[in-house]
């Protein structure tokens, strides 16, 4: 077993290394400055056409990595290498047509979108940002094509967002994201706010334009259900650690954590519900965290060495762990 992740490969599109994000604040006018670690030294790859679902409760920086990833936000540390360059190195100059391989899609549709701008300008406007000029019948081929290819009829391109149903806006920001012919998406809760039907219809159109367009994601949820439904491998999360990286989706858990995310999951196959553990213990403040495992206080198997002794994620195989005690 050795600590994970440290080498990089030609098969991964993005690594990650030993990456950190920090926010401070005062929790009164005058008071101290109290400091958290959103992303705390996370390691990952994300190899080439696959998809890698990173999952967590809620405040678990998820959303936070997305945006280093992307470097959307800078990092306090670490490093990102999208395709062999460090993301982290390089000046806005350089990261300008850098971007154009790598879009986010966001988890609001309803806020991502400029109420002022109709879908054909909001779809435009990745290229016009870019400087990338079009002649208006290259202008209207290319909104009607981004809009086939999300299953979206054309005939909406003069529409505003307000006219749009969520599902709707949802395929405008995913075409929006698609406009540059991008190689690396990265999915933030893009069916949190939809429907269950409408989330079936987004997961069946991402997982299409994948296959077709040879895409890498980095699927971002909340929903362990989902993404093991959706992702090649599976990424958990817990206050701003790696707590365990599944091979694969069905790679039985072995850290408490993941094992009590997937045993809430509902089954609705009646012959195989199961009863539910509820977790005990309350969760860390994340401007104090313990000494050692983040995780012990809400851990049955927590022990003197798990609450002195922080675990790092170590490889076993394709398997990485940050456990002391694992199932």
């Amino acid at each position: 077993m050795t600590e994970a992740p440290s080498t990089r490969s030609a098969d991964n599109l993005v690594e990650i290394r030993a990456l950190t994000r920090s926010f401070s604040s005062r929790n009164q006018l005058f008071g101290k400055k109290r400091t958290m670690t959103a992303v705390n030294a996370v390691s990952l790859d994300v190899p080439r056409g696959k998809v890698t679902g990173v999952v967590g409760e809620s405040g678990c920086g998820k959303s936070t990595l997305a945006r280093l990833v992307l470097r959307l936000l800078e990092p306090s540390s670490g490093q990102v290498h999208f395709d062999g360059i460090d993301l982290t190195r390089q000046p806005a100059s350089a990261m300008r047509p850098l971007r154009q391989r790598m879009q986010l899609v966001f988890q609001d549709p309803y806020s991502s979108i400029d109420p002022r701008y109709s879908i054909r300008t909001a779809l435009l406007e990745p290229l016009r940002i870019q400087g990338l000029p079009l002649s208006e019948a290259e202008a209207s081929r290319t909104v009607e094509r981004l809009m086939a290819m999300t299953g979206l009829n054309p005939s909406l391109a003069p529409s505003y967002p307000h006219q749009l149903s969520g599902g709707q806006k949802q395929r405008v920001g995913i075409a929006r994201a698609l406009a540059l012919q991008p190689a690396f998406l990265v999915l933030d809760e893009p069916t949190a706010s939809l429907d269950v039907s409408i989330q079936a219809q987004i997961v069946g159109l991402l997982e299409k334009l994948r296959q077709g367009l040879g895409l890498t994601y980095l699927f971002i949820s909340h929903d362990l259900g989902l993404v093991r439904y959706f992702c090649d491998r599976i990424v958990v999360m817990y206050l701003g650690r790696v707590v365990e990286v599944l091979p694969t989706p069905r790679t039985p858990p072995r850290h408490p954590y993941t094992r009590a995310l997937m045993d809430s999951t509902f089954e609705p196959d009646p012959q195989r519900r199961r009863a539910i553990t509820r977790l005990s213990g309350e969760i860390p403040d994340a401007f104090d965290l313990p000494r050692g495992c983040a995780y012990a206080a809400r851990c049955p198997q927590s022990t003197d060495r798990c609450r002195a002794e922080h675990p790092p994620l170590v490889q076993d195989g394709d398997h990485a762990l940050a456990c002391h005690h694992p199932v």
